[in-house]
């Protein structure tokens, strides 16, 4: 999250399950993982989006699969939990400049 800051940027926020899965075919990284700005915050809130936005299921229906963490990353094939201190290549993004 520190690295997108440092760019003026984000973690990725996909807008939907379509946008998501665009992501995915363009990775087609098999066995690596990537960060997105997707986190569980403690004390049980839910899945919740890096600029502070609940993760609304019915816009993004998003197949998160339980494991051992509570940040956000994509395999190519669905988001997991990772543990937050994993060492995982990430994905920034920030809005689009006017010329």
């Amino acid at each position: 999250r520190e690295d997108c800051e440092a760019r003026g940027a984000t973690l990725l926020l996909p807008r939907d399950r379509d946008e998501l899965e665009l992501l995915n075919e363009t990775l087609q990284k098999p066995g690596r993982s990537f960060w997105i700005g997707l986190w569980e915050p403690a004390g049980g809130s839910g899945w919740t989006w890096v600029n502070g936005s609940g993760l609304e299921r019915h816009r993004c229906p998003l197949d998160i699969r339980e494991g051992p963490g509570h940040c956000g990353a994509t395999n190519g094939r669905a988001v997991k939990a990772q543990e937050c201190g994993s060492e995982l290549q990430w994905i920034c993004q920030r809005g689009a400049t006017e010329l």
